[in-house]
């Protein structure tokens, strides 16, 4: 396993003066601010997917899951 050093974060921050706190928050906001989006935000435009996704066979497949999920969920219940 990786060696790894146990620091705590915030007992080192009071060892630190004000001037000092001002300039770790203001990297630490300016490395946030810079970050990427994740993925999950980004939505694929291709347009074999969308079309696929919209359709019929598509669709009914997704009710049918739904349906069984529920009736799922009731015998688990009434059992």
């Amino acid at each position: 396993m990786v060696n790894r050093k146990n620091r705590n974060v915030a007992s080192e921050i009071d060892k630190l003066n004000d001037k000092e706190t001002l300039e770790v928050l203001d990297y630490i906001s300016e490395l946030l601010s810079t970050r990427r989006p994740k993925s999950k935000d980004l939505q694929p435009n291709d347009d074999l997917i969308v079309s696929l996704s919209d359709a019929y066979e598509n669709k009914r497949a997704r009710q049918v899951f739904e349906w069984e999920r529920v009736r799922r969920q009731n015998t688990q219940r009434a059992a």
